[in-house]
């Protein structure tokens, strides 16, 4: 098929088969570019996991599991040997928050204890992978879920969200020392707001710059889609525009990151110009200072899947295929 609106002139030929590979069918779906092999299933099926890789290996923290219900499982997939292995449980069971990793240790806050209203908590909890150990760290002033957690040197950085009642967005902008929490007196400080109060946008750093990537306005009332990027600067303490997505976009946290500089963004909802909101199947990469570019195709539309490149292959875990159900399959993809 032949893309419309902003890609207008890329061409995304879609075909499945099956093969035969050591006496198990595997199937193969060619997506744009992407040419997708199925692997075995997780063994438990997340969406709205909280996501990062490290080693060369996926890990999956908490997240939704079957009946929209929150875990405190946590799995991690190893490419070398197609692997899944379980590790210690975070201590909530959580949603909607993003990790971020300082070393070898993975950094989250806020979230949804299950998803309904009252359920977003202030915690905050770093993960030392080596010791195996969680430590609880100064609580965020109120409770947020939805929002984003970014590194920049050594402080960490907690915007937006939703408020408890699960509707109404903030545009608070929290800080912490690392440093100062190391030696024991940290709190959370307070830095320039969200240009435009948000939820469930997907957040990374690129340098001493944090982007926030999209999101969507109110949850429960209505959910608006946006495809408005900000760029906050660390060392100036303000924020500018970035290039705005191609279509309204939200639910793409665990399936966002960095690689090789530039930005990867995997699945999600969608609102087009004069649409209908869906569940995305695209993938967008960002070079910093560039525009939007579609990298391909997800071999099926998932919201919230889980994604990282690892050994050169992009691997997808989990999502839902409705916003509303999870499923456990698990693709990979060589990159062109």
């Amino acid at each position: 098929m032949t893309a419309k609106g902003p890609f207008q002139g890329f061409r995304f030929p879609r075909a499945r088969l099956l093969v035969l590979t050591a006496a198990v069918w595997t199937t193969i779906a060619i997506a744009g570019d992407l040419v997708w092999e199925e692997l075995p299933e997780m063994p438990v099926g997340k969406w709205e996991a909280v996501t990062t890789s490290l080693d060369g290996k996926l890990y999956l923290f908490a997240g939704y599991t079957a009946g929209v219900k929150s875990t405190r499982r946590t799995d991690v997939f190893d490419p070398e040997d197609g692997s899944w292995t379980r590790i210690r449980d975070t201590p909530s069971g959580i949603t909607h928050a993003n990790a971020v990793l300082d070393g070898r240790t993975v950094w989250f806050a806020g979230g949804f204890k299950d998803g309904y209203k009252g359920h977003a908590i202030a915690e905050v909890w770093s993960y030392d992978l080596d010791l195996d150990r969680y430590t609880a760290a100064p609580l965020l002033p109120e409770p947020r879920a939805g929002g984003g957690l970014a590194r920049v040197g050594r402080k960490l950085h907690y915007l937006g969200g939703l408020k408890a009642d699960r509707d109404t967005d903030s545009g608070d902008h929290w800080v912490l020392d690392l440093d100062q929490w190391a030696a024991g007196s940290a709190a959370w400080g307070e830095a320039a707001p969200l240009p435009v109060p948000r939820n469930q946008f997907s957040t990374v750093s690129v340098e001493n710059r944090i982007y926030a990537i999209g999101g969507q306005l109110h949850h429960d009332s209505e959910q608006i889609d946006q495809a408005r990027v900000d760029i906050y600067d660390a060392a100036t303490d303000t924020w500018s525009r970035g290039p705005d997505l191609p279509k309204g976009h939200s639910h793409a946290e665990a399936g966002t990151f960095v690689h090789d500089g530039r930005i990867h963004m995997v699945g999600g909802h969608t609102t087009p110009d004069g649409g209908t909101k869906s569940v995305d199947p695209d993938i967008l990469v960002l070079e910093p200072g560039g525009q939007w570019d579609l990298l391909g195709e997800l071999p099926m539309p998932l919201s919230s899947p889980a994604a990282a490149i690892l050994g050169g292959r992009l691997y997808v875990a989990g999502g839902s295929k409705d916003g509303r159900s999870v499923q456990g399959r698990v693709w990979v993809a060589a990159l062109p």
